[in-house]
């Protein structure tokens, strides 16, 4: 039909057609293939949803332990530096007392 209509050389022709009919015996996606790759990627989507679910519960964990840690560590540095002005003051009041 090419060669026939004036486009193509009869050589032009034959090459295309050769190159068509290796195309079409060479690996094509079909249908079923993109909705097998759908599917794929919806469980891989989720298992990765879950997965970051998992590390979102675990650093919430881990944030609530080192917030209670911080709190026993200000509220021990309160204890000292209040018994070290107690003692300090103590301290004067028996200096100047003399």
């Amino acid at each position: 039909t090419l060669r026939d209509k004036g486009h193509f050389t009869a050589e032009q022709a034959e090459t295309l057609a050769e190159a068509l009919g290796e195309a079409s015996q060479g690996d094509l996606v079909t249908k079923a293939d993109f909705a097998e790759l759908r599917t794929e990627i919806a469980e891989i989507k989720a298992e990765l949803k879950g997965e970051i679910a998992a590390v979102r519960t675990e650093l919430k964990a881990e944030i609530a332990a080192v917030k209670t840690e911080l709190l026993k560590w200000t509220i021990g540095a309160i204890g000292v530096q209040t018994v070290v002005i107690l003692g300090a003051l103590m301290s004067m009041m028996k200096i100047l007392a003399k």
